[in-house]
């Protein structure tokens, strides 16, 4: 398996925040049922990472009465590009199978979808 680079990742973990936020509304309050009704618009990738990131922020932010914003998803999209997916990098030369077995199931989710996306774009541009 060739490596995958943390950029790919990062944007991954940004493309699915995007969606979150857009799933929340005006209001700018992501809530759970929200996130209920956005899952199923999304690829199956998408979907998988969406769930668990949402529920990563959710846990993280956890007061009674608090609700999940974009500042908050921006703060957890921080987070995990730092925790989550670099820290694993220990050679700075992209994810390696080895590297991405030893990431959390959010981290897995991310480099899933990231190969999803570099995928769906590589067969765009074969069209």
């Amino acid at each position: 398996m060739a490596r995958i680079a943390k950029a790919d990742v990062n944007r991954a973990l940004e493309h699915v925040a995007k969606s979150l936020v857009k799933a929340g509304g005006e209001d700018g309050r992501i809530s759970r049922s929200d996130v209920k009704k956005a899952l199923p618009t999304l690829t199956t990738a998408e979907k998988k990472l969406a769930d668990i990131f949402f529920k990563f922020v959710d846990h993280r932010d956890f007061k009674d009465g608090a609700t999940v914003t974009k500042k908050d998803i921006d703060k957890a999209v921080t987070y995990a590009k730092a925790k989550l997916i670099a820290k694993y990098d220990l050679n700075t030369n992209g994810l390696s199978k080895d590297e991405i077995s030893n990431m959390s199931l959010t981290g897995q989710r991310a480099v899933d979808l990231a190969k999803a996306l570099k995928a769906a774009g590589a067969a765009a541009g074969a069209d």
